[in-house]
């Protein structure tokens, strides 16, 4: 480990230290409220209720990738000037109050204009999102030490899933309930909700104002195009990272929208149900799995986790296509086995890319990795959604069978994910990780784990009857 890493462990014992980490974590509740209203069930009969049409579906799931083009020119300042706390602050503000604009379309906005409102108040909204990721990655990396870096997100991603399995349940229920009541009914539920959402999101970056940003991002005033492209691309690693994200972003890029629509259109499904399957079921099934594999990137390496994890989302689209209105089990079981292994490709990715911004040799940090990374997934995922958009719309009213299913254009787009998720696998062997076990030392540990875990769980049983079998000799006598 080398001197810059063991100073940056070091300051995990300082107070100071520990009260921030516990406010990032308490002020992501918040986020997490805004996170899970604003998707799923929520955002897909709002876009509905303004008359979306499928090709406008494509575009909204192209949105949040098409912003990450920002990214770039926001490494450039945060580089050559810095501020990053300022531009944290002011670009997520924006971000945020904007869908309280958005909850009020349907007053502020004609009939024929609602569609394009919302799909620009949301490309503004996600602009703004995005100009923060090259200040956020730079910042997060110097306050959370290398060390716990696993443990600690996975910890923070967990108390986000705990709120959002208790709000996607009360989401749908609130949904379903004013759905029954009247279509005027729906509307203004639906505005509410937003507008919750975004008070939430608000209070979730206002608990950084207190958190000091001690030293800075360091300035470059001679920071240009050398360093802005060549040196990242001059990584062989970043190269190969940069094909990983790319395809795993045009795999699922429209899968977000479309699969919801599939819930509501194919499979009839209420937004209870629908919450229920696409959200709360899978949220609670990676609530689980988060310290998994938080614990296991911390001791195997960010590789190995990357392509096991990886390796086990591939059928998490195309699954959908044998799940019908009344008939759920047991393709939805397949499901969950996506379900479980999200967390670990998120978690893993997320701290490659922390990783290669903080380079292992002490080096200074270079935010232009994430602001490329996050070009190549814009690239990648504004190509993904019209291309889900495009399909959507040439072959809507297209039906077909396969393996004796009835097929529509969802599955079409879902089996298309499967493959890109293969070669989006095969692209993780070119990454360098000096730290990781090997492939078979990985599957060998978290085997032997995963085997103590169901151990341990099994026997609590027989100890509970052990101890309750001793106190009641030791009552008797």
């Amino acid at each position: 480990m080398t001197e810059a890493y063991k100073k940056q462990d070091d300051m995990t014992e300082e107070p100071g230290r520990r009260m921030v980490l516990r406010q990032i974590l308490i002020a992501w509740i918040f986020g997490a409220s805004w996170q899970s209203i604003t998707t799923g069930a929520t955002l897909t009969r709002y876009a509905k209720s303004l008359h979306v049409t499928e090709f406008g579906f494509g575009l909204l799931a192209a949105i949040p990738f098409f912003a990450a083009f920002i990214q770039l020119p926001a490494s450039f300042l945060v580089e050559r000037y810095g501020h990053r706390k300022w531009i944290f602050l002011s670009a997520n503000l924006v971000h945020r109050f904007l869908w309280l604009v958005i909850a009020l379309i349907p007053w502020i906005f004609p009939d024929g204009q609602r569609p394009t409102g919302l799909i620009t108040l949301m490309l503004v909204s996600a602009v703004a999102n995005h100009t923060t990721a090259p200040a956020w990655y730079s910042w997060l990396s110097d306050i959370v030490p290398s060390r716990i870096r696993g443990r600690y997100l996975s910890r923070r991603t967990q108390a986000g899933q705990i709120v959002s399995l208790i709000l996607t349940i009360t989401v749908g229920v609130a949904l379903d309930w004013a759905e029954g009541v009247s279509g005027v009914a729906l509307s203004r539920v639906l505005s509410l909700l937003l507008a919750v959402a975004a008070v939430c999101g608000l209070v979730d970056i206002l608990a950084f104002v207190r958190i000091p940003d001690q030293g800075g991002h360091e300035t470059k005033r001679q920071y240009g195009l050398k360093e802005l492209f060549v040196e990242p691309l001059r990584n062989r690693s970043f190269r190969f990272y940069l094909g990983f994200t790319a395809l795993l972003t045009f795999s699922i890029g429209y899968v977000g929208q479309f699969s919801w629509l599939y819930m509501f259109d194919v499979a009839g499904m209420s937004n209870m149900q629908a919450n229920l399957l696409l959200l709360t079921i899978p949220g609670g099934v990676a609530l689980l799995s988060l310290p998994f594999w938080g614990r296991m990137i911390d001791r195997i390496g960010c590789k190995p986790v990357a392509m096991i994890a990886t390796a086990c989302v591939i059928h998490g689209g195309v699954i959908w296509i044998v799940i019908r209105q009344g008939s759920i089990m047991p393709a939805y079981l397949a499901v969950l086995v996506a379900a479980f292994a999200w967390p670990g490709v998120e978690l893993a990715s997320y701290n490659i890319m922390l990783g290669l911004v903080r380079q292992r040799r002490g080096s200074e940090r270079n935010t232009a990795y994430v602001a490329l990374n996050s070009v190549v997934v814009a690239a990648a995922g504004t190509a993904s959604g019209l291309f889900g958009g495009l399909l959507a719309k040439g072959m809507k009213d297209w039906h077909g069978e396969f393996l004796g299913l009835p097929m529509t254009y969802h599955c079409l787009l879902f089996l298309m994910s499967m493959f890109f998720r293969i070669f989006a696998l095969m692209s993780l062997r070119g990454i360098e990780d000096p730290r990781a076990f090997t492939a078979r030392q990985a599957i060998q540990y978290i085997a032997a784990d995963m085997y103590s875990n169901v151990q341990n769980a099994l026997m609590v049983p027989v100890r509970l009857a052990g101890r309750w079998s001793y106190k009641m000799k030791n009552n008797i006598s």
